[in-house]
């Protein structure tokens, strides 16, 4: 017999006997790293600055201040990219490399609104997200909630 889980306010889903929630959410939610090097996936969608390297398979979107790119108060906008590649690509992985820089622009709560959704979407697309960033980058506190995203 399968475990019904609340996965968010919208969606449930039916577990097998054999895997527990936690091995569900772990296996295809959300991970913060260190760097990019960490994350072992072949495709993916990098959101990441100007001037960064993309490795070979990924596609990108750049977010700066400067015209010709998105700006990094557009979460809306990179809500919608992002939900659109984890639609036409179900299990794949979105590479988030720039969450200080979002959250220099909109605020540790509305970044944290954006995580959140964004880990709704890969949840019900069966995808992942990788946040790429540093214990020293954020305040106690706050690291601690950003943690609180891979429980």
């Amino acid at each position: 017999m399968g475990v019904l889980r609340v996965i968010s306010s919208m969606f449930i889903q039916t577990l097998p006997s054999s895997q527990s929630p936690y091995q569900l959410h772990r296996a295809m939610n959300f991970e913060i790293v260190g760097s990019r090097g960490q994350v072992m996936e072949r495709e993916a969608l990098l959101i990441t600055r100007p001037g960064n390297d993309v490795p070979d398979g990924w596609e990108s979107v750049f977010v700066s201040s400067a015209p010709g790119f998105l700006g990094p108060r557009e979460l809306p906008k990179l809500r919608e990219v992002i939900v659109s590649y984890l639609k036409n690509r179900p299990g794949g992985a979105v590479v988030i490399d720039c969450p200080e820089y979002l959250a220099v622009y909109n605020g540790f709560k509305a970044l944290m609104r954006f995580l959140h959704a964004i880990r709704d979407y890969a949840i019900l697309y069966k995808g992942k997200v990788y946040l790429v960033t540093g214990e020293t980058a954020w305040d106690r506190k706050e690291y601690a909630v950003l943690r609180g995203l891979e429980v």
